[in-house]
């Protein structure tokens, strides 16, 4: 008996033994945030967020995730990409798991951080000299020549796609140990590359890291954006001297943010400037917002007292409100730069360097590359490195001059070589595809000794905004590198008086002590009651001094057609406005006798000299005479033309 209760007792202690010895619970591993994902390229991805793994045995284990293999993933190249997560538990279980990213291309730039170094990123020189590095620290460029523009040093990315009535800030995290400025823009490469901002809003850098922030809404969509950090010449203080100057930019990003429509701004009316004359500009002053106190305002951009060339600035007005939204409104500031008469040249004695002019290497096409520098004797050289393949890729142009219908002009142009090549000089209008104005002056030879052209025209039709330009560049395929094309003087005048014919009416003609008109036959009729005409000749004149230029060793000669109601003598006279009215042409020869209501035709030549050249020409007619004074009579102009019959220099 005792026997069978040992053996019963040696089974169930095997039979429990047994049981000990199942294998123990390790744990199950459940995963969340695996569902594929969609982001924007450039922006900002954390490839852990959201991903979420727990078991039964430790419960939450997402902060042991780790990433197996990230795929090659970066936001900053649009396409797809397989990101393998890991975990195990405390039991020593682990799991694997996949994700899919889709990287688009949208409204953010592509490594805008620069980690990819220069990928997406190219440096364009179209009017100045630069060169950039990148490294880990962002993209440094060395500025060795910022030009006369905005846009003669750019840093860009295209293929940014916009959304219609979406509203974007843009962020760039810059530094610059020189104080240079820098500004952003938009343009659209499918409408020749049009601006979509305002203007552009520069700031000024400093040494520490500097925040530059700007706002765009767009009103349309938009599926190749260029977005352009500008890096010309924009502030007084972007002259490069013999230091060349650094603009480090750290980062550049593009966001969506809300725009709030309850907030408006009032009074932000365009502002007109003339550079060297615009001081102590107040952004606020008659500036109002609804919806917000006016406190809340941030002013952003700068606007400088001058400029070199004639441009539009704008300021952005912009509130952020508490809920994250941001309303904001532009305001643009116009600059000009002064000159005598609009048909002139800015600066075309080059006295003032290059202000006014435009160094133009076109880089969307060719390969050109010039160096433009200012000799400070009121000389400019520009050193062609690579000639390109077309005449046009490399200028030194402006495109400021107003012509006006039937109006004579000329464009004179004084320059050498450091060894004999040829040349282009054109007049043409931006505005109507480059349409010529007048005849190109095609091929011609420029020597080692100064060489003077002249192109003279007519115009048409009403100009504005016409262009001048110098063409540097490979015209006819056989002109060589590295030869130095020196200007002395790209100089728009006039020598004739405007409206010589008096078509439809007496201006700009000046009725100077006399009444009259124009008649149904197109003559200028002068009336003179008993006792109104004067015994000197200039108590009574028929004037005209709009900024006629006429030039030393030219010879001009006056042709006028007149008659009068009684037997008199007139005078017509050439006088020089800028010199306190000099007389140029004052002598007997510019007397003409006249019979009674006959018409007679004066004409006469004169030589201008050092002494005598003028950029204000004062043509008149003069009518006083101590003979007839007092007499009442009619006098009738039919017309007062001025032709310059130099031979020399060559016409186009």
């Amino acid at each position: 008996m005792k026997k069978i209760i040992a053996l019963f007792v040696f089974v169930v202690l095997g039979l429990v033994l047994v049981a000990c010895e199942t294998e123990p619970e390790v744990g199950v591993i459940t995963w969340t945030g695996l569902e594929d994902q969609v982001i924007t390229r450039g922006d900002a991805v954390d490839l852990l967020e959201g991903i979420e793994a727990s078991d039964t045995i430790d419960g939450e284990l997402t902060d042991e995730i780790t990433i197996l293999d990230d795929g090659g993933f970066t936001t900053h190249l649009a396409g797809g990409y397989t990101v393998t997560y890991e975990v195990s538990n405390s039991t020593g279980v682990t799991a694997q798991e996949e994700k899919n990213f889709t990287v688009l291309v949208g409204h953010n730039v592509a490594n805008g951080n620069f980690e990819l170094g220069a990928v997406g990123w190219t440096l364009d020189k179209p009017g100045g000299a630069a060169t950039v590095a990148f490294g880990t620290n962002g993209a440094a460029i060395t500025i060795e020549n910022a030009g006369t523009s905005w846009w003669a040093l750019q840093l860009y990315q295209m293929n940014v796609v916009f959304k219609a009535n979406t509203t974007y800030r843009l962020t760039v995290t810059a530094s610059s140990p020189q104080g240079r400025s820098m500004s952003v823009g938009f343009e659209d490469p499918n409408d020749g590359f049009a601006m979509l901002n305002p203007g552009f809003m520069p700031i000024t850098l400093d040494d520490a890291d500097t925040e530059y922030t700007m706002y765009f809404t767009s009103t349309e969509n938009y599926d190749n954006i260029k977005v352009v950090v500008y890096l010309g010449n924009q502030l007084e203080q972007d002259a490069v001297g013999d230091t060349p100057h650094v603009v480090n930019i750290k980062s550049i990003n593009i966001e969506e943010v809300t725009l709030n429509t309850t907030v408006t701004f009032d009074g932000l009316e365009e502002v007109d400037a003339v550079s060297g004359d615009f001081a102590n500009f107040d952004p606020l002053q008659g500036v109002s917002v609804t919806g917000a106190n006016i406190a809340d305002v941030e002013v952003l951009g700068e606007v400088p007292s001058s400029v070199m060339v004639a441009s539009s600035y704008y300021l952005t007005y912009v509130v952020e409100l508490t809920n994250g939204s941001v309303a904001f409104a532009t305001r643009r500031v116009n600059f000009t730069l002064a000159k005598d008469f609009e048909y002139q040249a800015i600066n075309g004695d080059f006295n003032n360097g290059f202000t006014g002019w435009t160094q133009d290497v076109i880089q969307t096409v060719g390969t050109g590359a010039a160096t433009f520098t200012d000799n400070g004797d009121g000389t400019v050289s520009i050193l062609v490195t690579n000639v390109s393949s077309a005449s046009w890729h490399i200028q030194l142009q402006q495109a400021t001059s107003v012509f006006k219908a039937g109006e004579s002009y000329v464009v004179r142009i004084v320059l050498k070589a450091s060894q004999e090549r040829k040349i282009d000089v054109e007049v043409v209008h931006p505005g109507s595809g480059f349409a010529q104005i007048a005849p190109t002056l095609v091929q011609a030879v420029v020597g080692t000794d100064w060489t003077t052209y002249e192109i003279h025209f007519t115009a048409d039709q009403d100009y504005t905004d016409a262009k001048i330009g110098l063409l540097l560049g490979n015209g006819d395929g056989l002109q060589q590198n590295n030869i130095t094309v020196t200007v002395d003087e790209f100089q728009v005048y006039k020598y004739d008086p405007f409206n010589e014919e008096f078509d439809t009416a007496f201006e700009p003609w000046v009725l100077d002590n006399i009444t009259g008109s124009v008649n149904e036959n197109g003559e200028m009729v002068v009336t003179f009651a008993e006792n109104q005409l004067g015994r000197d000749p200039w108590n009574n004149q028929l004037y005209q001094s709009t900024g006629s230029e006429l030039v030393a060793g030219h010879t001009y000669e006056i042709e006028v057609r007149i008659k009068s109601s009684i037997a008199r003598t007139i005078r017509v006279w050439v006088e020089d406005r800028a010199k306190g009215y000099a007389g140029i042409a004052t002598d007997a020869k510019t007397e003409l006798v006249l019979n009674a209501d006959e018409y007679a035709t004066l004409t006469y030549q004169f030589t201008i000299t050092e002494d005598t050249k003028t950029i204000d020409a004062k043509f008149v007619i003069m009518f006083g005479d101590s003979v007839v004074e007092g007499l009442a009579h009619v006098v009738t102009v039919e017309y007062f033309r001025v032709n310059d019959i130099t031979l020399n220099p060559p016409q186009a």
